[in-house]
């Protein structure tokens, strides 16, 4: 199943996904639940964003909760509008994919 009904919408989430990343690549350290530290973190993403670019959808969920208000995003970074842009993005395609 395609998420993405238009190829912008998933442009669209990968340059943001990329831009959190560029950004989560300067934080060092921390703790948040299932990452031990935000180097973990960044290393994960980067591995999600590379499968989304290769057409795994699986991947939307654990993207989904990481950038969740309070999540993993939010206690590495902070509070940042690209975190809440790329959770409002992740939340259409999941409401859409649970339709």
């Amino acid at each position: 199943m395609n998420i993405f009904k238009k190829r912008n919408n998933a442009d669209s989430l990968l340059s943001d996904l990329k831009k959190a990343e560029k950004i989560l690549s300067e934080y060092t350290g921390g703790y948040s639940g299932e990452h031990l530290s935000a180097e973990e973190f960044h290393t994960h993403l980067v591995d999600r964003i590379k499968k989304l670019e290769n057409g795994d959808e699986n991947i939307i969920e654990d993207l989904w909760i990481w950038f969740a208000p309070t999540c993993q995003w939010d206690d590495f970074v902070g509070d940042i509008d690209i975190g809440e842009r790329i959770f409002q993005q992740l939340d259409k395609i999941k409401n859409k994919a649970s339709r």
